[in-house]
């Protein structure tokens, strides 16, 4: 591959971490939001747990990509695409 390639392959996973993180951060504040409505509250509770766990998977996955870009041993400091997608979805 040339680095055009691997360019837009690189830009591609940052901006699907990103567009994933966003979702699951959206959708966690609409459920808590509305947790007090739900009509089917165990289903409401069991949807709410999903999403948060999808979220720590797109979190860890996104410190991985970080960690083999750079080379970098993990780190507590977020990467680039956590940052933008918790400014993305920032009230």
């Amino acid at each position: 591959m040339n680095k055009k390639d691997m360019k837009y392959i690189e830009d591609r996973i940052e901006s699907l971490l990103i567009s994933k993180m966003a979702h699951y951060r959206l959708k966690i504040r609409e459920l808590m939001r509305d947790r007090h409505k739900a009509e089917w509250p165990e289903l409401h509770r069991t949807s709410l747990k999903s999403n948060i766990r999808q979220l720590r998977t797109w979190l860890h996955i996104a410190a991985l990509v970080d960690e083999s870009k750079y080379r970098l041993p993990k780190k507590p400091v977020k990467s680039n695409a956590v940052i933008m997608a918790e400014k993305l979805t920032a009230l």
